[in-house]
């Protein structure tokens, strides 16, 4: 193996096509695809690895301390009006029920138990303890039990200001639509790592002022805003990194699917982090500085981090995608022979600008240009958006369960760590379609036990039982999206078509907090809505191409061909067994 000549070029024509080569050059690797290198080098090596468990492992701990962290800010503790309370013997306050019940008129609560009215008194002045009601005039009490502070216990955002919390994520997440698609385009632009490190910036500066700004509603909607746009990025760029450094063998484990089961159940670990933090917390600000400051960690990763060889080789910068790959090689412990990598290199960046000059203007509309292309990203936004607002859903209506909160929150967090070694498994055996359909499928039923049980008023277990497994299912499902998502777009557009999914979702997304303040009113309401959710979900899940051990496509038109010959009722298509080279026909 190996040519005397170390730039293992020869013509332009036989550097473009590796079918092509010369007589003395037939000895060369087969390069049909980014993925034949990873062969070479290593594509489940230490490399790999080590930015698994050293890069991604702290940063998937930080991401739903970001993400999910709106669920504790700004949850509601139970209040009533503040009444001041005379001075005699009879109202004192160590008889406070009595001075409720004088003072406060009595409602139904969601849940069809009688609570005090936590946004009408009766009228001291005219009709002192009379039947007359009127809008608090003092403020609130609020229970303590759980918080000292929250969001909207310090600054009355309850009553005729209810909606005021669920507006602030709302904007978070409209940042998070626009700025993913920003920094996605950009990070096909310019790379991975630039514009990992930029999100890392913007999240640290806008979400630290946003901080000290409550009290300014519409600056705290603006900062929230602006640190939304980057916190997506936070969690979609490194996925799309390991995903395009990790191959797939026949004969071997899907390692890439497993590595993305690993990172999720790294990612569960933060998130059973998060009630124990709020928990010790107790006051939203310093909850709010604990779960943001982390994110100067991932900063001091930048002079450690190489950028994407896949995205380089895209790119057509040869010398750095020859310079990472060989880096690569060297940590995996891989002998290479170095003409052979620099004519493999050769072969896929001339392709690639061959393909870029056929596809001049290459943007993001170009997945819609062509019908199976258009087909899949259309119903992979689907499910990716359904996935997203059954995540967000289940776990911001937690505080509306019984019990209490934090273990509540803790248990459908946990839930995901089987769900994450499940998903490892199944999309193994049973593929991506399937697996993807299946645990909709419990979604849905677990949003019907939820909506049945919570017409009674003792079934709290059955409640959280049900939502246990509707996070089970939606766990799994959005990790399997993800991967979906990685296979299924071309390496031109993948992080553009993932900002794009990762878009849609969260402007579907931005109705989630006003899904759950629909069980302010009606227990039942947001399961059955969650429920068509997760029915729309497995049904777009269930047109879209098994992608079970796939090469990644490198081109549009690779990217055309998946589905080609799939039947809807295939299990699991004999097509998806084999490892395609860029030039099949098989979907």
């Amino acid at each position: 193996m190996g040519s005397e000549k170390s730039s293992g070029g020869g013509d332009s024509a036989s550097a473009s096509d590796p079918l092509t080569v010369e007589p003395e050059k037939t000895r060369r690797p087969v390069c049909s695809d980014f993925d034949d290198i990873l062969s070479i080098i290593g594509s489940e090596g230490r490399y790999q690895k080590l930015l698994t468990y050293g890069f991604l492992a702290p940063l998937m701990i930080i991401s739903p301390l970001l993400e999910l962290s709106s669920v504790f800010l700004f949850d509601i503790p139970n209040h009533w009006c503040h009444v001041p309370a005379p001075h005699s013997s009879y109202f004192s306050p160590d008889n406070d029920t009595a001075w409720k019940n004088a003072t406060l008129p009595m409602e139904v609560g969601p849940d069809g138990k009688l609570r005090y009215s936590q946004c009408l008194m009766y009228d001291q002045v005219d009709n002192p303890f009379k039947n007359r009601t009127i809008p608090c005039q003092n403020g609130w009490d609020f229970d303590k039990s759980d918080y000292e502070a929250t969001v909207p216990s310090e600054f009355g955002w309850v009553c005729d200001k209810v909606e005021w919390g669920a507006d602030i994520i709302a904007s978070a997440m409209a940042g998070m639509a626009i700025g993913t698609i920003l920094f996605g385009v950009l990070a096909d632009k310019i790379g991975r790592k630039p514009v990992f490190f930029m999100a890392c910036v913007v999240i640290l500066v806008f979400r630290g002022l946003s901080l000290y700004t409550p009290q300014y509603f519409r600056a705290y909607q603006v900062f929230s805003f602006l640190s939304g746009t980057a916190i997506a990025t936070f969690f979609n760029i490194p996925m799309l990194a390991i995903a395009e450094v990790c191959g797939t063998n026949t004969y071997t484990k899907d390692y890439r699917s497993w590595v993305y089961a690993v990172v999720w159940m790294v990612y569960v670990v933060g998130n059973c982090l998060l009630p124990l933090i709020a928990w010790i917390s107790r006051e939203w600000f310093t909850f709010g500085m604990v779960t943001t400051l982390p994110v100067l960690i991932m900063v001091f990763f930048y002079p450690v981090i190489m950028e994407s060889p896949r995205w380089l080789i895209t790119a057509g910068r040869e010398e750095e995608a020859l310079e990472t790959v060989w880096k690569i090689a060297r940590i995996n412990g891989k002998e290479v022979d170095q003409d052979d990598l620099t004519w493999m290199v050769k072969v896929l960046v001339e392709r690639q600008k061959k393909a870029n000059l056929e596809n001049s203007r290459v943007g993001i509309w170009s997945l819609f240009q062509w019908p199976r292309l258009a087909k899949n990203t259309i119903l992979l936004c689907i499910a990716w958006s359904m996935n997203g607002l059954l995540y967000y859903g289940i776990i911001l209506n937690t505080t509306n369960v019984a019990g209490n909160k934090f273990m509540n929150y803790f248990l459908l967090s946990v839930i995901e760590l089987p769900s994450g070694y499940l998903a490892g498994r199944l999309v193994e055996i049973t593929g991506r379609r399937w697996t993807q359909v299946g645990f909709f499928s419990v979604s849905l039923v677990s949003c019907s036990l939820c909506a049945i049980a919570s017409f009674y008023m003792d079934s709290t277990y059955l409640v959280i039982l049900g939502a246990l497994g509707i996070k089970l299912g939606v766990s799994v499902s959005s990790l399997v999206v993800y991967l979906q998502g990685a296979e299924i777009l071309p390496t031109q557009l993948r992080s553009s078509g993932s900002a794009l999914a990762t878009t849609i979702s969260n402007l579907i997304g931005m109705s989630g907090p006003y899904i759950v303040l629909t069980g302010k009113s009606n227990a039942v309401a947001p399961y059955v809505i969650l429920g068509v959710v997760s029915l729309t979900g497995a049904l777009a899940a269930s047109f879209l191409p098994e992608t079970f051990q796939h090469h990644l496509p490198e081109t549009l038109e690779d990217a055309d061909k998946f589905g080609k010959n799939s039947k809807f009722w295939s299990y699991l298509p004999k097509d998806s067994i084999k490892l395609e080279g860029s030039g099949s026909d098989e979907g």
